[in-house]
């Protein structure tokens, strides 16, 4: 059976945490932009802004898995508003300290790397929270296709907004917006009933040791397989503005990426709005394979405008994939570690689209646009020859119904 996503967003509490968790989770939209437009207006220097970006975005994905773990142990009440106010008040030191000179910019970028290990997991927390308010199945998958749609529309806006501050106010302006949307929206999540009352599945009996949510194979599987496919995104990313500028015009690259993005809502609306028949991990393999084959002819898609049919094709299956791999997280998780679960497929992705961009700055200059995407689709390859031979483990050993707190998942 098909659900709408009214009936979804109808669910008692869904409208209210969901839309709390929005307005942290824009805060991590606009942080990027808006740390590279503040230190660059402060230092005068867009290398320090870059390294205070780079390591922001690598301390936050790094770390992710382990804050998710907390929040597993410790329950959101008591996990997210402490790392809010830690990742607020980094941000706030930089506006404070940033500036000329050597040991202000250290101690800027060292502040930026504090705030990237203490974001908040919100993005992990409300996605094991559809769990508790739709239960399992198709409402789940509507859910979280839900989710990741409205994610990439978070990813678009937040920009713009920076854009609007900065031009409004000052360049402070975003990154003050940026720390008091995170705690407003992690405190406003985090006081609703059904975030207070959660805890982790399986909790007591965690016996998952150091490896907390690797400890299953099927999250090992998962993670792998993301690798591949962050790597290819952030590829394509770099990739595609730098084909705009050898077409003659570099501002067509935002088309592009606008495209991709486009392409991507529309077909995550699409997918969270069918029944389908095949388990989870059946679709996550079959859509990777054919994402896999769309993107074989990025490299071959000459002129721009062709390039951009075949961008808006692969972006349609951009977020039926990642809906997949989070309803996959919730199945899969060892008991005890649905949060760390979740917080391990944003580190796979994001982690190594920042390797992907690195890698094809290099290529682009070099080999070219046409042998750059030639890479990328050769990352969604190994995404999906990952998941083709780990798809036995791709399929939950049970049919558990998890809504809060309920009993750990049987493992054979």
């Amino acid at each position: 059976m098909a659900y709408s996503y009214r009936e979804v967003l109808g669910e008692p509490r869904a409208l209210r945490v969901f839309g709390a968790a929005l307005v942290g989770r824009l805060s991590y939209a606009m942080g990027p932009l808006s740390l590279v437009l503040f230190m660059q207006a402060a230092t005068g220097s867009f290398a320090v802004a870059g390294a205070a970006s780079a390591v922001t975005a690598l301390t936050s994905g790094l770390l992710a898995p382990l804050r998710g773990r907390l929040v597993d142990r410790l329950g959101q009440s008591r996990t997210l508003p402490a790392l809010s106010l830690l990742y607020a008040a980094a941000f706030t030191g930089v506006l404070l300290v940033a500036g000329h000179g050597t040991v202000r910019e250290v101690t800027a970028v060292l502040l930026a790397a504090v705030a990237g290990a203490t974001a908040p997991p919100l993005s992990a927390s409300m996605r094991v929270l559809w769990v508790s308010l739709v239960g399992t199945g198709p409402r789940l998958q509507t859910a979280l296709a839900l989710d990741a749609v409205i994610e990439q529309v978070l990813l678009t806006v937040g920009p713009l907004l920076v854009g609007g501050l900065a031009a409004a106010f000052t360049a402070a302006a975003p990154l003050a917006a940026v720390a008091a949307l995170a705690v407003a929206g992690t405190v406003a999540f985090t006081s609703s009933p059904v975030s207070r009352g959660w805890t982790s599945p399986g909790a007591e009996v965690r016996a998952t040791g150091w490896a907390g949510a690797l400890s299953g194979r099927g999250i090992r599987t998962l993670v792998i397989s993301l690798v591949g496919y962050g790597a290819a995104l952030g590829v394509i990313d770099i990739t595609l503005v730098a084909a705009a500028r050898q077409a003659g015009s570099a501002a067509l690259g935002g088309v592009l990426l606008a495209l991709l993005a486009l392409g991507s809502v529309v077909g995550g609306l699409w997918y969270g709005r069918r029944a389908w028949r095949l388990e989870s991990g059946q679709r996550y393999v079959r859509v990777l394979a054919l994402l896999t084959l769309v993107s074989a002819a990025l490299p071959l898609a000459r002129p721009l405008p062709a390039l951009g049919i075949v961008v808006v094709a692969v972006g349609l299956l951009l977020s039926p994939l990642e809906s997949s791999a989070y309803v996959l997280a919730t199945e899969l998780a060892p008991a005890g570690t649905m949060t760390e679960a979740a917080t391990w497929l944003t580190t796979a992705n994001n982690v190594t689209a920042a390797a992907g961009i690195a890698l094809a700055g290099v290529l682009v200059g070099g080999p070219g646009v046409a042998w750059t995407l030639v890479v990328a689709w050769g990352c969604f390859m190994v995404a999906f020859l990952a998941a083709l031979a780990g798809r036995a483990a791709l399929r939950p050993a049970s049919s558990l119904t998890r809504r809060g707190t309920t009993d750990p998942p049987e493992r054979s």
